[in-house]
Order: C-alpha cells, then structure tokens, then sequence
C-alpha cells in the first residue's frame, strides 16, 4: 500500500504523537509550577515515564489487595494476593483483627475492640461513613473549586478539581453518592434499586416511613444534581446546576448528621447484628473485592503497555481500565473509616487517593537517571503526592481526550522545525492520507477556541502494525 511521499520522519513521528492520551496542559497542583509541568512533558510516553506509571499501578494494586483483605480477613485469599501483601499482614496489622476488620461490625456489643453497641456501629456508618464523603463532596470536591472560581482565581480553581486530567470529575462525585446509597439500602445497585430487608433503610422505614422518603429523596436529589452538572466540570465550575449540587449535598448531610442518627441514638436496646452483617458481607466487603480485582486489570494494563510504550491500544487499554477502576473506589468512599482511615486505620485513602498531586517530586523521580527498572521506580515512590489514582491519571491523560493535529506541531517543533512539511496544512494532510489508507481512524472534531475544525484520530492496529514496520 503507498502513501504519499512525504510519510518519513515527521510523518511517522506525527502518528505516535496524535494518538497519545498522555501530557496535560498546566500544573497538578501541590507546587509543581510550570516549569517542572514543562519538565514532565519532555518525558511523555518515554520508557521512563510508562516505568514510573507501572511502579504506581503497583503500590496502588497493594493498597487495594490490603484494603479487601483488611475487611475480608485471612480466609479465601488467593495466592497472588498473599503475594503482593505478605503471609505476616494480619500479625503485621493487628488494627484489622485476626478475623478481618467486618468481624468487628458483625459482631458489635460490649467489649468489642471496635464498636461498644449496634448502635456504635450505625452511628460510625452514618457520621464517618455517609455524612462524611456527602459534605466533603458538596462542600470540598465541588464547593472549593466553585469558590475559587467566583473570587476569580480560575487557574487554581481547576487545579483544585479531582480527576480534571481525565474529565471524570462528575463520575466521581455521582459514584460517592451511590456508595451512600449501597450503604442505606443494604446492598449494592443503581439509584432507584430496591433496599435489602436487612438495610438501615428498612429498620428506618418501620420506625419512620416518612423519615426514609425524606432520606431517599435526598440521596437521589444529591446524584441527580451532581449528574445535572455541566461537564466536564473544570470548564463550569460555576452557575446555577452547581449550586444545586452544592445544596443537594448540604441537605443530605444535615438530614444523615440530625434525624437519622437521631433515630438511631433513640433505638435502645434494639438488635442491629443482622443489619450490620448485611452492610459488611453485601456492601462494603464485595465492593472492596471488587476494586482489587479492578486493580489487577490497571496493573496487568500498564505492564502490557510498559513492555510497547508506543502501542497505542495498549495505552487505550489502560485508560479504560483507570477508569473502570474509579467505579469501585468511588463507590467505597462511604467507609472511609476504619483501615481505610488515616487516624482509624491503616491509612489506604490518602496513599491511594491524595489530591492535588506534587508535580515538582513526579518530575524529580522520572527524570532521575539513577533509576531504570519498575523495581528502582517503586523504591522511589515516597509521599502521598506522588503516587496514587491521580498519579497513574496525570501520566495517561491529556485533558480527557485524544491527541489532535494541533498537539502534534507544537510537540514535534523541538526536533523537526527545521522541515518545511511541519505546517498545519501538510500535517493535516498527511494524517487524511493516513486515514484513507486505513492507518488512522478519526474519533471526533470540534471547533476550537477560533472557531477552528479540529480533527482527533487514533491509530488503529492495522496503522501500528505499519508504523512498527517502518521504525524496524
């Protein structure tokens, strides 16, 4: 199959650097500046960069056997998972108990190391669980970005906003009130599903039907609101849907913190075992198990991609599963207490999920010429800011979304401006001509800042196919 003469160097070069869904525009936060963002991008999808990733995707796939584990206990763990965690965890981590941290609420009553009553559970759900993640969402995820906007301090307001690398920022926040549900209805599912017969939920409508509309209510009106928002929501960190959202969340903090603990601190001696049994074993344990098997597939991903740093499916491959894997995570931000606790557990939030990120110490570790292997990266891994979720997001994603024609003059400028053919025009030539000989397919346009087409495209496996023949 021909091509047009001119598919050489720059040509070549203009296919690996349109399909990448690596670099970000900007500072992560934490002290980067722009000269270390600069800094980051010189080392975009190099072999250095992709190691650093794996080695994160590492410690982060610990974390999440560790976490699952905690709750589970030492029973029906897979070799592999004893692998990555060691033999010695729950002697290493006696916080967790020998049984697994769910024996704790399964079995709460006087003398328990963890929870004195059922009640003392209920109220850790309620307070440290729900009425927790529903006012850090309402008034931190959403409310500080939205603040900073209105003062007119735009660049920082972005840089504020969890997961604006990746676009995922609505997925999120509507993902931490669907753990809020799970928790409510005693099982896992999609606003609108049904509560378990052993739910908090349902004790709660036998003592107050009303009360548990109300709390219904505000647990959907929280989502929908959040879903309501315009995205991506770094480009509309302001307006009316916002609000909304920021109000909805409020409302559902006040209702969770006033009559519905309320109800509870008046049960008595009420048997909650059954309730709390559900809660664990149906909701918090599986989701646990769901994100370590989620993290398997992130890690197993970037391996793949650590061995063909180039191969752009690969790559694909990995964001998807970045992505998948916030589901779960997210859907567990309602048992932010006990192991996943900083100050009640064993600290697997903030090593797995810390915000903003610190772009100077990522910049440090990847351009460090001392390290080579994924070993020597994951012996460089230190502080909560450099690892984690946000970590693995800032080197996989640009702004959420493919490479455009545009992105590939400006990163090809250092090393070829000297050849004529580098120009808009011949450029976007050269990726139609690719495209009609099947080595290129185009994913979307839009219009820029201008007013301008731009085209985004990918290579397809037929393209690397080639392009890998013509590299050899």
């Amino acid at each position: 199959m021909k091509t047009k003469g001119w598919m050489g160097t720059v040509a070549l070069a203009a296919l690996l650097g349109a399909t990448g869904c690596s670099k970000n525009e900007g500072d992560g936060g934490g002290g980067g500046g722009s000269s270390n963002a600069s800094k980051l991008e010189e080392y975009a999808m190099t072999p250095e960069w992709i190691n650093y990733a794996t080695a994160v995707s590492s410690e982060l796939l610990d974390d999440c056997v560790g976490l699952w584990a905690s709750w589970n206990g030492p029973s029906g763990i897979p070799d592999e998972d004893w692998n990555r965690i060691g033999r010695d965890f729950f002697s290493k981590n006696t916080i967790v108990g020998a049984d697994g941290y769910a024996q704790y609420m399964r079995t709460a009553s006087e003398g328990n190391d963890k929870f004195t009553s059922g009640v003392d559970a209920i109220r850790t759900i309620l307070v440290d669980g729900f009425a927790n993640i529903s006012n850090e969402v309402g008034s931190s995820k959403i409310g500080n970005p939205n603040s900073l906007a209105l003062s007119g301090q735009t660049n920082e307001a972005v840089l504020q906003v969890e997961s604006w690398y990746s676009w995922n920022s609505i997925t999120d926040y509507s993902d931490n009130i669907i753990s809020i549900k799970n928790g409510y209805a005693g099982r896992r599912g999609a606003i609108g599903d049904p509560a378990d017969a052993n739910s908090i939920s349902a004790y709660v409508k036998s003592q107050d039907a009303d009360l548990d509309a109300r709390m219904t209510a505000a647990i959907d009106g929280a989502y929908n609101a959040i879903k309501s928002m315009q995205a991506p929501f770094r480009n509309n960190l302001t307006g009316s849907k916002v609000d909304a959202a920021i109000t909805a969340c409020s409302d559902l903090t006040e209702l969770t913190e006033g009559s519905l603990l309320g109800l509870f601190e008046n049960a008595g001696d009420y048997d909650f075992t059954a309730i709390l049994t559900q809660y664990a074993d149906q909701v918090v344990t599986p989701t646990y198990k769901d994100l370590k098997e989620k993290a398997w597939a992130l890690y197993n991903a970037m391996v793949a991609l650590q061995a063909d740093n180039r191969n752009q499916s690969k790559v694909d491959a990995a964001c998807t599963a970045w992505r998948t894997m916030r589901v779960p995570w997210e859907q567990s931000e309602a048992v932010l207490f006990g192991p996943a606790g900083e100050e009640t557990g064993l600290g697997f939030d903030p090593s797995m999920d810390s915000w903003p990120l610190d772009q100077e110490d990522i910049a440090t570790i990847i351009t460090n010429k001392n390290l080579s292997s994924v070993d020597d990266y994951i012996g460089a891994i230190g502080s909560e800011s450099v690892r984690g979720f946000h970590t693995i997001e800032l080197l996989l994603f640009k702004d959420g979304k493919e490479r455009c024609v545009n992105d590939v003059i400006n990163e090809l400028k250092p090393e070829y401006n000297g050849f004529k053919m580098l120009k808009f025009p011949a450029v976007q030539e050269g990726l139609m001509t690719a495209q009609q000989n099947g080595l290129l397919d185009e994913t979307r346009f839009d219009l820029d800042e201008e007013g301008k087409l731009r085209v985004y495209w990918k290579v397809n496996d037929y393209g690397m196919q080639m392009i890998n023949g013509y590299i050899k």
